[in-house]
């Protein structure tokens, strides 16, 4: 038994996509940990219907986070570039650029979130502006995060990117916790989102230190708006797609049903967020061997391989023992979740495989993909504005939805597959 797993961490060792993989999906998973954690010790530590406030809050500030990914995965996708043609002076431009960009950008959002915050509240159900105010207070810096860690990502600075992925958790959770429990309240939970924010900010401007003292070469980086935009569209629909249904659950039911759905999202969130780790190393390698003109079909398996069996253990574990994992976690002030969190794990088991094949995609340029993301989505947020009654259609929308995302994202996998099998597909750009 021993001499063979010395064998696997001998074979992990050598190959490079399994030790960036298992690195990364250790980093992530961590950092979901205790993003998971953050929500469980706030759903002990506040009411119901508090719970309900900060989460549907957390969610829609992950839905506006939507634009940070687009910009992490386009300074990935062009630094991976740079990386390959070895011009680190075009690197440190496109980081300056992005960077001053991004600052711009979060200041404006949060200008213009403050003065709908009456809006927002009324629209949630949410008693005092202020809540919404605490969590935009992130957006200040929030953008520029993902631009320093769109450079390490595509430097494959795996380790700098994982560091500065679960401090970003294990802060929140650990401030969030703290403030409430100094007598807080919600204010102290919401608190711990800018707090986290602002450290980790600095923490990725250390990582970056060498690179801000490097050489600088202007580039005009040809695609970036085009890609970034359709880059935007379908990262944007997939976040929709696995978190609009907390914001509109939280509308659409009353207190208690809503926090029982969100303890249930909670949970069922974990199939997806725990391989994560695992499409976020497979892109930059991806993208550089279609950038040389060679196959990326024996990084996709394995992160095919990495992501079904990582996400599949979370579903299993809902299957055997449901009861089990909400009482642990929840005792019994969520009794709702244990008939759900199967069916809800499950949906997000397929939507873990849609995640890398649309990181897939996109660093093929295949940015196309963003239109069938955006029919699913239209068609999911249909369906629960028709049908939002219980939270048994609410589940049930979500699998159908992932089911739906799946299969029509599909053909544009086969499409490309069927390319590079014809060595039709690298240094063809859309």
């Amino acid at each position: 038994m021993l001499a063979r797993v010395s064998l696997i961490g001998e074979r992990l060792k050598s190959d490079e996509m399994a030790r960036h993989g298992s690195m990364m999906a250790a980093f992530v998973f961590l950092g979901g940990l205790f993003s998971y954690l953050y929500q469980l010790v706030m759903g002990r530590m506040l009411s119901a219907a508090e719970y309900g406030t900060l989460f549907s809050l957390t969610s829609l500030f992950m839905i506006f986070m939507v634009f940070s990914q687009t910009i992490q995965t386009s300074i990935a996708k062009f630094t991976s570039t740079f990386k390959v043609e070895n011009r680190p002076g075009r690197i440190k431009y496109l980081w300056k650029t992005a960077f001053m960009q991004t600052l711009l950008f979060g200041l404006a959002l949060f200008v213009i979130l403050v003065l709908l915050s009456p809006l927002i509240s009324s629209f949630l159900n949410i008693d005092n502006n202020w809540h919404c105010v605490i969590v935009f207070s992130s957006f200040l810096l929030a953008f520029a995060i993902p631009a320093n860690c769109g450079v390490l990502q595509g430097q494959q600075r795996f380790f700098s990117l994982g560091v500065s992925t679960l401090l970003l958790s294990l802060l929140r959770l650990s401030l969030g916790a703290l403030l409430v429990y100094l007598g807080f309240g919600l204010y102290g939970g919401l608190l711990g989102v800018p707090l986290a924010v602002f450290v980790v900010f600095f923490v990725t401007l250390f990582f970056l230190r060498g690179l801000a003292r490097g050489s600088n070469e202007k580039v005009e980086v040809g695609g970036l708006f085009s890609y970034a935009g359709l880059t935007l569209l379908a990262i944007g629909c997939f976040t929709i797609l696995t978190n609009m249904d907390v914001v509109l659950a939280k509308h659409y039911l009353d207190s208690e049903n809503a926090g029982n759905y969100s303890s249930i999202a909670v949970l069922g969130r974990i199939a997806l967020i725990a391989p994560m780790g695992i499409a976020m190393a497979m892109f930059p390698k991806t993208s550089a061997l279609f950038q040389i003109g060679r196959s990326y079909r024996p990084i996709l398996l394995k992160a095919m391989l990495f992501t079904i069996l990582i996400a599949g253990a979370v579903v299993v574990v809902y299957w055997l023992f449901p009861d089990f994992v909400v009482n642990a976690l929840f005792g019994d002030k969520y009794p709702m979740a244990t008939d759900h969190i199967l069916k809800y794990g499950a949906a997000m088991f397929l939507f873990a495989i849609s995640f890398l094949l649309m990181n897939l995609l996109l660093s093929l340029n295949k940015t196309k993909v963003a239109y069938c993301l955006l029919g699913t989505a239209l068609f999911q947020l249909g369906l629960i504005v028709l049908f939002h009654s219980n939270i048994a259609q609410l589940v049930n929308i979500m699998l159908i939805s992932a089911a739906l995302c799946l299969v029509f994202m599909f053909p544009f996998y086969l499409k490309v597959s069927r390319a590079e099998l014809g060595g039709g597909i690298h240094g063809r750009k859309e």
